[in-house]
């Protein structure tokens, strides 16, 4: 961990709402297009790589929505941030594959992918009041994630894939259960609503029981077969600690935040290089800080968390207000006539001409954090 009087003192004489808006900016206009809004792979689809890019289209739509929460009311943008909204839902996300999958066509043969859809698809609502945007994350929800649970040999556990049979990911168990969390918060009392938090409880208990390491609070990637595979990554890391923190806030059982604590501190101390996250890859890979972002600031948000943890809030803090001043000052080549891209470790400038919309959008939701980290 960092020490804060040393290397915070910096970021409070940044305007981060200016950042911030700056960084939106960026997004919109060198990753978006804003006749369907959708978000290409490559700046300006460079390499014609949007059509196998779908899952980052909803944490690319979620800075959006970031902006729009904290953007005043009143302010232009405002009205056309939801109308970019509605053409990413109309275009469904930018969807690909044989054909648009479920009733509403945001199924996806990767249940991570469908998982993503459905949290951005309730941001939405929770900001719009669209009504439409919520049904269709609950028959999603319904087609292709709780539908992919299957009892095995890995003893339960939802599938990575429509055609993984025997990969139980958490890729796609922590955003399952996410799913589950967001929708009973956007349920009515009754039967359905109840079904959502057993759901969530089942996925979270299959999630526990065998990929996170209580010890350390590292979750690893998978189990296939019976046998566990892979390390930490910061997706994992963050959807751990978001679907535990949306069990506690809903049941107050302080178990929850323990394992939610545990595993925000594992990646803020073991996966970082002189306090900033490490660099994770290209590809796929590139977005993970951006989810461990996200979630690590809804624990940050939440005040109940000190019942449990009297001491994570702060720690959380410090740590993201560190990464992002390192990432702003760092990790973008802010010069005349740059595109302003960022790269896979914030430490560094991105590339001055291959922009790449994964590592694109890790910092820009840094950025928008720090626009609520210090106002």
């Amino acid at each position: 961990m960092v020490d804060p009087a040393e290397k915070l003192e910096p970021a409070y004489g940044e305007d981060w709402t200016a950042h911030a808006d700056k960084i939106d900016e960026k997004l919109i206009e060198n990753f978006m297009n804003t006749d369907r809004g959708t978000f290409w792979y490559t700046d300006q689809d460079r390499t014609n790589e949007s059509t196998y890019c779908y899952w980052p289209q909803a944490h690319a739509m979620d800075v959006l929505i970031d902006a729009y929460l904290r953007i005043p009311e009143g302010d232009a943008r405002r009205s056309t941030y939801a109308g970019y909204m509605s053409k990413w839902y109309d275009n469904k996300g930018n969807n690909y594959g044989n054909s648009y999958w479920g009733t509403y066509g945001f199924g996806n043969a990767y249940t991570d992918d469908s998982e993503w859809i459905i949290l951005t698809l309730i941001r939405m609502y929770e900001a719009t009041g669209v009504q439409k945007y919520l049904d269709a994350a609950r028959k999603t929800y319904e087609e292709t994630v709780i539908a992919r649970w299957t009892e095995d040999e890995n003893g339960g556990g939802i599938r990575w894939s429509f055609d993984a049979e025997n990969s139980k990911n958490a890729c796609s168990n922590g955003p399952g259960a996410l799913c589950a969390m967001r929708l009973w918060a956007n349920s009515p009392e009754g039967a359905e609503r109840d079904q959502y938090l057993a759901d969530a409880k089942k996925i979270y208990n299959w999630l526990s029981s065998t990929l996170y390491n209580p010890l350390t609070g590292a979750v690893s990637d998978n189990m296939k077969n019976g046998v566990i595979n892979g390390g930490a990554l910061t997706y994992n890391q963050g959807t751990f600690m978001g679907a535990a923190h949306e069990l506690y806030k809903a049941t107050g059982d302080a178990k929850y935040m323990t394992d939610a604590a545990r595993a925000a501190r594992y990646t803020m101390k073991s996966m970082v290089t002189n306090g900033v996250l490490n660099n994770e890859g290209s590809g796929d890979n590139a977005l993970f800080k951006g989810i461990f972002v996200r979630y690590a600031m809804n624990v940050w948000k939440d005040a109940s968390v000190d019942k449990a943890d009297a001491g994570l809030r702060r720690e959380i803090e410090e740590f993201l207000i560190y990464n992002g001043l390192v990432c702003w000052r760092d990790g973008v080549d802010k010069s005349e006539g740059s595109k302003w891209f960022f790269g896979g470790f914030w430490g560094e400038p991105g590339s001055s001409w291959d922009g790449r919309l994964n590592e694109q959008v890790s910092a820009s939701t840094m950025i928008e954090a720090m626009a609520l980290l210090i106002e």
